[in-house]
């Protein structure tokens, strides 16, 4: 039987179609593999991209604690980022500057900003009640985030655990990428999510500034 030029045009199309969209998964593919290979401290540059587009006007400051000289980006909406305790206000204030260039440095910060921080360091704080901004959160770490702000102080969950919680249980490794970008660590705490094995695993300051963390809320002994 002949195929007419009107059957044989329709299944061109119907076979480009479908090349088109086999190509768009490969594609798609690709690029989620090549994503989990990123360094965390690209993708920390992403984030702080992110702020920066979405801000006229970021304000930088640096917290002298008992855990070492603390930054924080603020600003009208709230906290927006936070930079791990460092040994000296120099360096501290050396990395806000790269990741914030056009953010004007103030001479102290917020006054709720700096109590709680430096009450946290003290082991007289369990909660933080600070205004967050979460412009430049994305509505996944949003909800990976909102989750790990449900852990108690002087507890630990996994990562496993806060997929189940958003109700996406095979996302722990998604989950794992989430909080190496957190944006706004301790006060967030990222520090309390474990691997499945009970390790310590990743955190943006360094393990060793992950097992001080939990051993000042008690959580490792």
């Amino acid at each position: 039987m002949r195929v007419s030029s009107v059957q044989h045009s329709a299944v061109s199309r119907q076979s480009s179609a479908v090349s088109g969209r086999r190509s768009a998964v490969s594609s798609s593919i690709v690029t989620l593999k090549q994503r989990e290979h990123i360094p965390p401290s690209t993708r920390r540059a992403e984030i702080r991209a992110r702020l920066l587009e979405r801000f006229t006007e970021m304000n930088l400051a640096i917290v002298e604690t008992q855990i070492g000289w603390i930054g924080v980006a603020f600003s009208e909406r709230g906290l927006a980022g936070l930079q791990l305790p460092r040994a000296s206000r120099a360096q501290t204030l050396a990395q806000l500057q790269r990741d914030f260039p056009r953010a004007t440095v103030e001479g102290a910060a917020p006054i709720e900003i700096a109590r709680e921080l430096r009450e946290y360091a003290e082991g007289r704080r369990r909660e933080f009640g600070l205004r967050l901004d979460w412009s430049s959160v994305r509505p996944f770490q949003r909800d990976v985030l909102r989750v790990t702000d449900s852990i108690k102080y002087g507890e630990t969950r996994t990562y496993a655990w806060v997929a189940q919680q958003i109700g996406k249980p095979r996302a722990a490794r998604a989950v794992g990428r989430a909080l190496a970008t957190n944006p706004i660590p301790i006060v967030l705490p990222c520090h309390r999510v474990l691997g499945s094995d009970g390790g310590l695993h990743g955190y943006g300051g360094g393990l060793p500034l992950k097992r001080k963390l939990l051993e000042l809320e008690g959580a490792l002994l």
